[in-house]
């Protein structure tokens, strides 16, 4: 019985190839964003992507659209006009629902909750 082979090392994504990737992120994260449209800015093929972009981040790309995702809503979120299904809205989420569930997930806390405290430690409260 012989051994099982080691998988060859991946390579991670070329810095130049991250860039585009990110680039296409960033310019369409308030409209829906398909691993192929990414994976089409940076010249690959959506399953060589995948493998790449996360041995180069270390994180899935999904999950790296949804951090960023809640990171530009954080920014809205410190204008007081803007209704919390406005922001999941605006970027890119189908629902305050699944906006509230993945920012909390990731933030630890709800968006309102985060608005709050934030505004709170913004004017000295």
């Amino acid at each position: 019985m012989q051994p099982p082979r080691a998988r060859p090392a991946l390579s991670p994504l070329p810095l130049w190839r991250l860039k585009l990737a990110t680039a296409y992120i960033e310019a369409n994260l308030g409209g829906p964003v398909r691993l192929e449209d990414v994976a089409r800015a940076a010249g690959l093929t959506r399953m060589h992507f995948a493998a790449q972009f996360r041995a180069a981040t270390g994180v899935r790309p999904h999950d790296y659209l949804l951090h960023r995702r809640v990171e530009r809503a954080k920014l809205l979120l410190m204008r007081v006009e803007a209704t919390v299904v406005d922001i999941a809205l605006e970027v890119g989420f189908q629902s305050q629902a699944h906006f509230s569930t993945v920012f909390k997930r990731l933030v630890g806390d709800s968006p309102s909750n985060w608005r709050h405290h934030a505004l709170d430690r913004l004017h000295g409260a």
